[in-house]
């Protein structure tokens, strides 16, 4: 073999390699998600985080909402420029493994306001606490249903910074 064409199946093997290792981390994070279905919550909305509990007609919206967005999920990677304008406490169901165990806790943030307009219309998941945040940015006409979560009961809301 001369020593041209071992250069050449040298570097096709290192930057193959190395592609298919970059897909092999990568993919994980091209999955659906799958989410529980949630039992019950609360939800704290606006900067002073007024706090109500949500019926079974809203959990039932969000559990709709939630099964039909299932892609586009990716790990969160910088840090958000707040807390949120609402923040769900969710409450899923025991799964079969654990009968009678303890109802699993669940954070959804989301942001509705102008506060940060680069993260409006965004959703972040948290299954557990330090578990991996999951976000996704929405459309207006997506994100509708969320929206009308927060809306249902007037809240301060604060204007241009």
């Amino acid at each position: 073999m001369r020593r041209e064409t071992a250069l050449l199946i040298g570097f096709l093997f290192i930057t193959i390699g190395t592609a298919a290792g970059l897909w092999y981390m990568a993919m994980p994070n091209f999955r659906p998600l799958t989410f529980p279905t949630m039992q019950s919550g609360t939800i704290a909305v606006g900067p002073m985080r007024r706090e109500r509990t949500l019926t079974a007609a809203q959990v039932k919206t969000l559990n709709d909402w939630l099964q039909s967005h299932t892609k586009g999920w990716g790990p969160l990677g910088q840090t958000p420029p707040s807390s949120g304008d609402a923040v769900m406490e969710m409450q899923v169901a025991p799964d079969g493994r654990q009968p009678g165990g303890p109802a699993v806790p669940y954070r959804i943030t989301l942001w509705t306001g102008i506060s940060a307009a680069d993260w409006n219309n965004t959703v972040f998941v948290e299954e557990r606490p330090g578990a991996v945040i999951r976000f996704h940015h929405y459309k207006d006409k997506d994100f509708d249903a969320l929206r009308d979560l927060v809306n249902q009961y007037d809240y301060a809301r604060s204007a241009f910074p």
